[in-house]
Formats: structure tokens, sequence, C-alpha cells
């Protein structure tokens, strides 16, 4: 490779940003292995003491052995953090205590299993995520995992083994690691290991040997494994070699490219680089370099054919823009790792003898001396193709002629004016910077143009004799051709700088426009905003109509779209098609191409998600940078489309936990609080009727008593439940009126003085007269329940407060007990539908204080709950609005 090859910027970039990042967080090392038993925890505890030898600061975070004894020897000397226990219904679990080991902050800790489930209550979920928030810290970890938890390959295995693998790791956290040590064995050895119970114990083994552990199984597990591990070193040795800007590239894998155009012959190559790739099971690029020159509609219609066979055949299909393809290819050889390039025969012309770089094929084996360049024979061309040459790019619309025309014109009498005063030759100069000045705004054609007709009129017009073609002085003729060469030299130039100016401004607005679309589909919340994102970024960018379908829940296609416009008939069936087949059609494609739209599968990593029709405005094909950008953008918004769906699949699985935890809360908090007033009742009730059990007036009043205690008890659960379902359904809705607010709180404390007959009610009302607009009956459930709760956690004999007083616009009333008060961790989570307090005394559903703050907020009010700062108890806060009542409600009151 030539010396002066200069890397990506942006790759080198990000390259510098990875190196960077693993330097400022903890290391990674993975053990790796095909499946359980090959010895990963062992070769990690083995590393592990090589490291406390060396004078590490080293922990187990946690190692499973599972009962081997050669392990649990190797555990032994090294520092180990206690687990932690968590409590899961009746059983005790343990797990890494995390915290532990963040405290602690040694160099390194071990942790086995990277893709455990961590048990509920634990901070994460996955113990991924512990080793994440680890590394984070800056720790360093060593870990274990087996191929069929890595989630790109949990697929692969599930159809090797038939075994569906639940615990997964994003690929993401394996990218992480520095280094990846494969722990290798051979089948027949890890059956014999199973065989004599080193990796289970009991009937498990002989379950084992007939399904996960059959030796094909092994076999096809092992080489997926040590693919993976070659996959991520051959990945970390491109990073390196970016970086380091080692001249490559290093076979340690075939990496083939094929640089494709639109020549007929292009779909020859391509074939045959397929070919190549699949005997070398090797990954292979088609590299299109657009070296600025115009196409016509045939051309450009051969190289997206071109283009479009590759990406069918499996090629990663790269378009990059340069003047020089020999350049191009080689660069990209460099970035890429590329072993083998594949070109056809070139044909021999005059001017490849005269120019000394030569053909393409002469620079790329001159320069490309580490990298195999392979020619494939082409078929016989007839003679009058080998005539044929792309003329040069003349093409402009008349009016630039026309125009170039008069601008020489004007320049022409500008220099008959100056003429007397510089002379002829400085007139030449004039003509010239006109010529320069036209490579600014205009293309290689009127260039020419002008650059000929300066030279007739400075001929014709000013070099003596004047008015005739005929030049006296040899100086004068030599420097009429330096004229019209430089001329014709400075103009091109300038006009190809242009063009790269051109190319570069449009480069960065589509990349701008790209990097807009994807921030806006990753942060889109919906899919109606994701489509519309996407809608609004093409149609003003390819100057066209877009128009997206989705599928429905059943994963069948809308037949409209996502935002309920109607279809054509035709544009559904092509729609259907392009759906069921997983590719594209319609206009200026070989399927349907009588459409007029073009129709693009939305793919997600997983499933179709959709279709995106485009509706051009000009009957002109899309160029390949306008075809990418589509793609790129339907690629962009199926990913997008599958994140918010898995979203969404995910609430909706949250919620039927949550709905079935409720659930069950409910029906044994219910069940509960139905069954024992109930059973109250009951006995109460049989009690009267035997006349042994209640012979005397006193005893059957103390039944009756207790009958009618427990029916306001159960009728105060079935009001609650009621309540919470009346708001739930947005039935339930306060009937405002205007009362006087201490005459309510009077009312509610004599009626609740029955349940709470072992407390002491202290009423302080400060306000003598206090209109307020409220519903009575709900203001009189809430504050009832906020009483009754009081007495309930407070202990007997104590005293409950209520104060009413008045601050600025807000009413405050406050219901203070003397009970053991709230932690503070509960706090913002005691006003929530079923929740109680751990620790709690039996009773109760949870719905009091949420109903009390239901019915608060319907009023516009606030409700909070804080400790008291005097002594120990809970302090319950309502603040309802002030509002001035009418005057002759406060006549009446007076």
């Amino acid at each position: 490779m030539s010396d002066d090859y200069r890397p990506n910027p942006d790759r080198l970039l990000e390259g510098i940003q990875k190196e960077e990042e693993a330097l400022s967080k903890g290391h990674l090392r993975i053990f790796f292995g095909m499946c359980p038993g090959v010895g990963k925890t062992f070769a990690m505890l083995k590393a592990a003491q090589e490291q406390v030898r060396q004078g590490a600061d080293l922990v187990v975070g946690v190692v499973e052995t599972h009962g081997r004894k050669e392990t649990e020897e190797l555990v032994l000397g090294l520092q180990t953090i206690p687990r932690k226990k968590i409590q899961y219904k009746e059983t005790v679990l343990e797990e890494m205590d995390l915290d532990a080991v963040l405290e602690r902050r040694p160099y390194l800790v071990l942790v086995d299993e990277l893709a455990h489930t961590n048990a509920p209550g634990s901070r994460h979920p996955k113990r991924y995520q512990d080793v994440l928030e680890l590394l984070e810290a800056g720790i360093n970890v060593y870990t274990t995992i087996n191929v069929q938890h890595i989630e790109s390959r949990s697929d692969l295995v599930q159809q090797i083994t038939g075994v569906r693998v639940f615990e997964r790791v994003p690929d993401s956290v394996v990218d992480r690691a520095q280094q990846i040590e494969l722990v290798d064995i051979s089948a027949q050895n890890l059956r014999k290991r199973l065989q004599e119970g080193k990796v289970y114990q009991g009937d498990r083994v002989a379950k084992a040997e007939e399904n996960f552990f059959k030796e094909t199984h092994l076999h096809a597990l092992r080489e997926l494994a040590l693919r993976y591990t070659a996959e991520k070193v051959d990945q970390d040795l491109q990073d390196q070699m970016l970086v380091q800007r080692v001249v490559g590239p290093w076979n340690t894998q075939e990496r083939l490219l094929v640089a494709v155009g639109h020549s007929p012959y292009s779909a020859r190559l391509i074939r045959a680089t397929r070919r190549m790739a699949y005997h070398l099971e090797a990954p292979w690029i088609a590299l299109y370099v657009d070296v600025g020159v115009q196409l016509d509609s045939n051309d450009e219609g051969m190289l997206h054919k071109n283009l479009e066979l590759a990406r069918e055949l499996g090629a990663e299909v790269v378009a990059v823009r340069d003047v020089d393809i020999a350049q191009a290819i080689q660069r990209m050889a460099h970035e890429r790792n590329v072993t083998q390039i594949i070109m056809g025969r070139p044909e021999r012309h005059w001017w490849d003898i005269l120019n000394r770089r030569g053909s393409l094929l002469d620079q790329l084996v001159q320069t490309s001396s580490s990298v195999d360049v392979h020619v494939i024979r082409q078929e016989e061309q007839k003679k009058e193709k080998n005539m044929r040459r792309t003329p040069p790019a003349l093409y402009a619309p008349g009016a630039s002629y026309w125009n170039t025309f008069w601008f020489i014109v004007g320049i022409s009498i500008l220099s008959e004016v100056v003429n007397p005063y510089l002379g002829y030759r400085a007139v030449g100069f004039i003509f010239l910077m006109g010529i320069l000045l036209m490579g600014f705004i205009t293309t290689l054609g009127p260039i020419l143009f002008a650059a000929t007709l300066s030279v007739f009129v400075w001929n014709f017009l000013f070099i003596p004799p004047l008015f005739t073609t005929h030049i006296s002085a040899p100086e004068d003729v030599m420097m009429c051709f330096a004229y019209f060469f430089v001329a014709l030299m400075g103009g091109f130039l300038t006009a190809k700088i242009r063009r790269r100016d051109r190319d570069l401004v449009q480069r960065d607005q589509f990349n701008r426009a790209l990097y807009e679309l994807v921030k806006d589909m990753a942060t889109a919340v919906t899919e109606t905003e994701a489509c519309l994102s996407a809608e609004q970024n093409l149609e003003a960018m390819l100057n066209g109509k877009v128009k997206i379908l989705l599928v429905d829940p059943t994963g069948n296609l809308e037949r409209r779209t996502y935002n309920a416009a109607k279809l054509d008939e035709k544009d559904l069936a092509l729609s259907l098609w392009s759906f069921e087949n997983k590719k594209k059609a319609g206009w200026k494609t070989d399927t349907l191409a009588e459409s007029r739209c073009l129709s693009l599968p939305l793919k997600g990593k997983n499933a179709l998600v959709g279709v995106m029709l485009y509706y051009p405005r000009k009957s002109q094909g899309l160029s390949l940078d306008q075809e990418n950008l589509l793609e790129t953008v339907a690629s962009q918004l199926a990913m997008s489309l599958e994140r918010l769906q898995l979203q969404t699949r995910l609430q909706d699985v949250k919620l039927l936990e949550a709905s079935e935890k409720l659930h069950q809360a409910l029906l044994n908090s219910v069940s509960h609080e139905l069954r024992t007033p109930l059973t109250a009742i009951i006995v109460s009730a049989s009690a009267l009727q035997d006349a042994k059990v209640s012979p005397t007036t006193e005893v059957r009043n103390e039944l009756i008593e207790a009958v009618v205690e427990s029916s306001r008890r159960l009728d105060q659960v079935v009001e609650n439940l009621l309540d919470m379902s009346r708001l739930n359904s947005g039935v339930l809705k306060p009937k405002k009126q205007w009362v006087e607010f201490g005459d309510v709180i009077e009312t509610i404390v004599a009626k609740v003085k029955s349940l709470v007959q072992s407390h002491q009610i202290n009423l302080s009302l400060d306000v003598p007269i206090c209109f307020l607009q409220i519903d009575e009956r709900l203001m009189e459930h809430a504050i009832s329940n906020l009483i009754v709760n009081a007495s309930r956690y407070a202990p007997e004999k104590t005293q409950i407060s209520i104060h009413l007083t008045r601050e600025g616009q807000w009413v405050r009333l406050k219901v203070i007990d003397e009970g053991p008060g709230i932690p503070t961790a509960n706090l913002e989570k005691i006003f929530e539908a079923f929740y109680r307090v751990p620790g709690s005394p039996a009773g109760g559903v949870g719905l009091g204080l949420a109903i009390v703050k239901a019915f608060v907020e319907a009023h516009g009010g606030r409700v909070y709950a804080r400790n008291r700062q005097d002594r120990l108890g809970a302090e319950f806060v309502i603040d309802l609005p002030y509002v001035t009542p009418p005057a002759a409600l406060m006549e009446t009151a007076t």
C-alpha cells in the first residue's frame, strides 16, 4: 500500500474515542465457552490466582462452584464478599452484594455467570447490569458466559439444540470486553466429563446426554463459539490497525471487494465474487465510485440494476465519491481490511501508453502489493461497442450558452474601452479572468464555448492585423495557443473545484438531514411521530410524496396509512405484494414497473413492521445518493417502529404483571376484609338465635353492637371499593355546593366517634365561619378515611387532633395522630392504590388514602403526609382552594 495512506477521519476518531473510554472505565475479561462444563469458572479462578500472586487487590463477588471439588479448592484463599440475602415469598435467595463491592472498590472482582437473572428485589434484574455498573465505577471484572446466552446467537442455538434460551446478554455488553478467552474442549472429552458427574449430578446426566449434550449438538456449538471468538478478534484487530495506522491488510480473515459500475459486464463480476465469497465463507463488498460524471438514463438504470443484484446476493453495498477510482478502491481496502480485489480485464487504449499511471488494473497492481487482485475474463465485445466512448460532460441548457455569449460580448466591450491604455496583450488577461470567473457559475460545455469564442474575439478585434484571423507575430500565435490552453484548463479546474464543493455541500446536507431524522426517530414516543418525521424529511429531500402503512396487531398490513389516509387499489396491491415477498417493487424496478410509486418493505430485526410508498413528482429516476437515502430512512424507520412496538409490548407485559399482582393482592385483602366482619356478624346473629348463649339483655345488646360495628366496617370496605371503581371509570364527579366547612367537620367527627371509640378526638376550628364550594358527601368520605386511618395506626388511648386553619388562598385541614409515624421512603407511596406500608397491622385493603387523594384533587386541592417534629406521629394535610363566597351567603351566616 502507498505510504501516504490516510485513514478515514470519522472511523479514526471513533476508534480513539473507544480507546479513551476503555481507559477511563473498568476492563472486562470474559471466559467464553460453547456450553456448561467446559471449564470457564475453573479457568477464571486460575487466572484470578495468578493475579493474586502478582499482588492484585481481588475479591470474589459471586462464583458458582456447583459442588465441583477442584473448583472449590481454587476459591480458597480468595477474599469473598458475603452474598446478599433476599427474601422472596417463602424462600431466601442469595445474590452478589453489589453495594458492598462498590464500597470495597477492589482492583478486580470475579462475577460468575454473566447471563444470570437476579432475584426479585435486586437493584438490577440481570447480573450483566451489575457488571456494567462495576465497569462504570472503574472496577475491572472477570466473568463467564456460554455462546447460547449471547443475544445474536440464541436463535441459532435453539435451531441446533431445540432448547429455548431465556437468559440472554446483549451483544453490546460482550462488545465492551477488552479480552475474550475461549475455553475450548472437544465434544468427546466434554461428554466424558458429563458421564463422570463433573458437569451435572444424578438423573440430570442421562437427560443432558439425550438432549443438549448430543455429540452433533456439541460439534455445532463448538463451531459457533469458535466463529464468534474469531469475529470478535477480527473486529478488535481492525480497530487497532485503524488507531495505530498499521498498513494492512493482514490476512487473518478473507474479505473480498468488487468494483461495480454502470457497465453491463459488472453483473458477471458480481456473480463471480459471490461464488468466491461462498467458497471462502468470507464477507464481500460491492463498491461503486461516483466520479461526478453525469450518467444518461440507460447507464443509470444499469447501475441501479447491478447494485440491486449485489444486494440480493448478499453483498455490503458501499457508494463513495472520488475523482480517482484507483485511490477510492485502495482507501476502502485499507479501511475494511480487504484481502482480495476482483475486477474485469480492462481494454488497452492508446492513451494508456501515454498515461504514465496506466490503466486502472495497472494502478491497483502497482500500489496494492499486499492485496490479491483477481482479473475475471469477460465475453468478447463487438467492434462497434469498442468504438463507443462516453462523451465529455458538455451538456448544459441552451440558456447557459446564450448567457455565455453575452458575457463574452460584455468583456469585449470592456476590453475595447481599456485597449488604448493597456494594449492588446493585457486585454488577453481580461478575457482569461472572465473564463476563470465562469468556472464558478457554469459547467464544462459553456466554459469550452467561452474559451473558443474569446480566442476568436481577441484575435479578430485586438491582435494586429485587426478584423482578420491572421496573426503576423509568432509570439502572438504562441500567446493565442497558450491563452486557449490556460483558459480551458483554468476553467475546467475551477469547474471541477466547484463540483467538489457542491458534492461536499450535498453530502453535508444529506448527513445533517439524516442526523436530524435519526434523532427525531430516537426520541419519538409513538409510531405516528416516527412516521411523520420520516415522511416530512423524505418529502423535503427527495421532492416526492411519501405514504407509510403499518402492520396491525395480528401482523397483517393495514389497508390505510398510519394517518388513516385511503390508498388507491393498485397502490394497495403493490404494497401487499412488497409486504408478502419482502422485496421492493413498483416504479423503476423489475417488478410491477408500471406503478406510479415505489414500495419498500420496512424490515425490522425480527419481522416486517410496514411498507413505505414513495411517489415521485418527476419521471426522472432517483440518483444513487437519493436511493441510498430512501433505503437508509426506511431501515431507520423500521428499527424505530420495532423499538416502539417492543416498548409497547413490554409495557403491556408489565401492566399485565402489575394487574395480576394487584388482582391477587385485592383478592387476598378483600377476602380477608369481607370475611372478618361477615364472620363476626354470623357468629353474633347465631348467638342471638340461641337463648342459652344470650340469656340476658346485656349479652344480647353486646352481640347486637358487634353486629352493627361489623356491618359498618363491611359497609366501609364496600364503599371504598365502589368509589375506586367509579373513579377509575370516570363516572364519579363532584357535585359542588356552598357549605359551612366547620359544620361539615363537626358532623364527620360525630359520625366516626363510634368507629374510633378507643381514641380521643381533639377538634380545633381556628376559622369561625368558613364557606367552601365542595361536594359534601365526597369530602365527608375523604376526611372520615383520614380519621379512621389515624385510629388504626395510633395506640389506644391516644389523641387524634383535627385542626382547621386558613392560610392565604388555601383552607388547611390537619389530622394529627400519636402513632409510630411513616418511614420517609414511604411518604410518597402511601397514597397509591393497594399500597400498604410494610409492617402495617392487619386490616384494610390499601384504598382509603388513594380515595382521599382522588377526592381532594377532584376539588382542585392537594393532600400530603409528613411526620411530626415535636414527637412520634403522622400528620396528614388537606389543602382546599378558598374562593370568596357570595355576600348574601355571608350575611345569612352572620
